[in-house]
């Protein structure tokens, strides 16, 4: 109850970081003196505690033993600060009490290892940084208050370290004996610079020591706003789970995602940032592994999507590994093995029909069927281009297959000579990996199809088997047919909007062909999405990808289990509880997969009432079927759940 009276209070009294400036100026005052932790300097972790816990991660395994060191470290500043006659422990005093249970060595090891950890985990505080900055830029003069166990050196490591210079004197409580939150701290300051109260102003995070105890004195005093526990896409239920190791590992994330993703305010970069860019760089982290378990050398990553698999791969600096991008795409890999259809049904699931509502000019845009061949077949059949191919007889079928087999033959094996050529230039042979975001694993199965001789094996972001399809040798990260359910239901309800998240918006592959210079080329077409969506999806993708280089910096040294439930929370929490807001925002884009359509509805539920053949066409057609309804309903019911439970009903 405490804890909460003192929240309220202290959310009551706070400022907004950004008032701050305007506050100072307008104060006349001469000093200016801020906290360290949680004000100058920000932690990435969840709670402070949390240092303790990867400590105890490290010396398990560096001793290969299992101790309760987090355990052990509370105990033992609590008993320090029983036994001190001082206002205030050093971290030397914290640790004398460890020799009971640990050598020297083995004390000095602990201790050097908890520095390390709070250099590697702390950070400038990007809301505060500009008015420290100012009072630094403005010749007043500053002070750095704070009541802390580290010692002196530690301090000015962390200060240089988050991107501070500038300040006058810093007072810690563990070289002065004393505390801010008695007051003495800053009755000595007020004594060693020889000011008045009200000349100076403290700003700092902690009620007590930061607020109530300077203002006891006199000093102006300001209690900066506590920034809430989590980023926009924080996802709670992961910590509601039992699992305590995956609570302050997501922690470590959740804190780094709030700390860093400050920095720009836009709606598409904030996505990239802390919703993409966790699934990509878990992604890769976990590719670098299995392709080693799996001795694999080579991996060749699929665009479209595998631009940004690749830039991100190249993070982890795995040099042991060759790697390239190959421009393939579902039709491109599929025509070379057109010419084996023995009947149309064959070349309908070759080329993954999917949709209800595909139609004859659809097949001959898929086969690579000249005009003048498909009109002359469609003249014979008393049909039009847009006749939809399920609703041909069986002696249409037949017709229509025999009247372009020698077409889609001739084109077939011309592309099967042109793609082996294409590929063979990049080195596509051996024992390979391929990488794609996932789903079915077309792409590689046509692959294995024109490359019978090679050993391909698939690693995917996700992965579910297609009834009727041949199962490739493949792997995925999120999810498969045996893992992960729900993780599935959030994505495959809402396929479309995360295949956009990782799609290059360059066009996609049509065909191969030869050039004036002998060299096999990949011919694509051209973009498909507007200037305006082209300018969101390359934000998303920039912050993405700033987010795998940033994050892979601390996560060099802590070796954070980055797994499937970590790195999906916040595109959980982006998909379950979509405002209205966000919806809007999505409406911007189309997607061109097949026929254009929006991410989500384009009318309102009163114009489905009076239509309801149109929205059950427009819901057909849509990957995203879960936003689709949300956007006609409004309200929140569990779309995704319920787009699982009709698609088990229809199995």
């Amino acid at each position: 109850m405490k804890k909460y009276v003192k929240r309220i209070i202290s959310s009551s009294i706070s400022m907004k970081t950004k008032e701050l400036i305007d506050l100072i100026q307008e104060s006349g005052c001469r000093v200016v003196s801020f906290d360290i932790f949680d004000t100058l300097i920000k932690r990435n972790t969840n709670r402070p505690e949390d240092v303790f816990k990867l400590l105890e991660d490290r010396y398990n395994r560096q001793f290969k033993e299992s101790k309760p060191i987090s355990k052990l470290r509370i105990e033992s500043e609590i008993y320090a600060n029983e036994e001190t006659y001082n206002e205030e422990v050093t971290l030397d005093e914290i640790y004398e009490s460890f020799l009971t249970e640990f050598t020297e060595d083995r004390v000095a090891w602990l201790k050097e290892n908890e520095i390390e950890l709070e250099l590697l985990l702390c950070q400038m505080n990007y809301d505060i940084f500009p008015a420290y900055d100012w009072c630094i830029s403005n010749n007043i003069k500053v002070l750095i208050t704070s009541d802390m166990y580290l010692p002196l050196e530690v301090i000015l490591k962390l200060l240089h370290k988050s991107g501070y210079k500038g300040w006058n004197k810093i007072y810690l409580s563990s070289e002065e004996k004393i505390r801010k939150s008695t007051g003495n701290l800053f009755k000595k300051i007020l004594h060693d610079e020889m000011i008045d109260p009200i000349e100076m102003i403290h700003i700092g995070d902690a009620l007590q020591g930061d607020y109530i105890a300077p203002k006891k004195i006199g000093i102006k005093a300001v209690l900066i706003e506590n920034q809430k526990k989590g980023n926009e896409y924080y996802n709670r239920k992961i910590f509601n789970r039992e699992n305590k190791k995956l609570k302050y590992e997501y922690g470590i994330l959740n804190a780094f995602l709030q700390n860093n993703c400050t920095r720009q305010k836009d709606f598409y970069r904030t996505l990239g940032y802390c919703v993409v860019g966790p699934i990509l760089y878990g992604y890769c982290k976990w590719l670098v592994n299995e392709l080693n378990n799996n001795r694999i050398k080579k991996i060749f990553f699929l665009a479209r999507e595998g631009y940004i698999l690749e830039k991100a791969f190249q993070e982890f600096r795995a040099d042991n590994i060759e790697y390239n991008v190959i421009l393939v795409s579902r039709k491109a890999t599929v025509t070379p093995l057109l010419y084996k259809a023995n009947s149309l049904d064959d070349l309908m699931n070759l080329i993954t029909v999917t949709r209800v509502n595909f139609t004859i000019m659809d097949l001959a845009l898929s086969c690579g069927i000249d005009l003048l061949t498909i009109e002359k077949a469609v003249s014979g059949l008393n049909v039009s281009m847009d006749t939809k191919v399920g609703e041909l007889g069986t002696g249409q079928k037949k017709a229509l297959f025999d009247s372009i087999r020698e077409n889609v033959a001739s084109f077939s094996k011309e592309q099967e000579e042109y793609i082996k050529g294409y590929l063979k230039q990049v080195g596509f042979s051996g024992k390979i990996a391929v990488a794609d975001v996932g789903w079915h694993g077309t792409i590689q199965s046509a692959l294995q199809a024109i490359f019978p001789e090679n050993g391909i094996k698939g690693f995917y972001i996700g992965k579910k088997h297609k009834k009727g399809k041949p199962d490739v040798d493949s792997m995925a990260f999120l999810f498969d047919d045996e893992k992960n359910d729900r993780i599935r239901q959030d994505i495959m309800g809402t396929v479309d909007l995360f295949e956009i998240f990782f799609l290059s918006t360059d066009g996609s592959a049509k065909e191969y062909a030869i050039n004036d210079s002998g060299e096999y080329i990949c011919k694509q077409y051209e973009p498909e999405q507007s200037d305006r969506n082209v300018i969101d999806i390359t934000k998303l993708q920039e912050e993405a990808l700033r987010f795998v280089k940033e994050f892979r910096v601390i996560d060099e040294e802590l070796n954070i289990d980055m797994n499937a439930d970590i790195c999906e929370a916040g595109y959980n929490k982006l998909v379950n509880s979509t405002s209205m807001k966000t919806m809007e925002r999505f409406k911007e884009f189309s997607f061109l997969n097949v026929d254009k359509h929006s991410l989500v509805a384009e009318h309102t539920l009163k114009y489905y009432m009076f239509r309801p053949q149109k929205f059950i066409e427009e819901f057909l057609n849509n990957g995203n079927k879960s936003l689709f309804l949300k956007s006609v309903f409004i309200v929140p019911l569990p779309y995704i759940r319920i787009i699982d439970a009709l698609k088990k009903m229809e199995r």
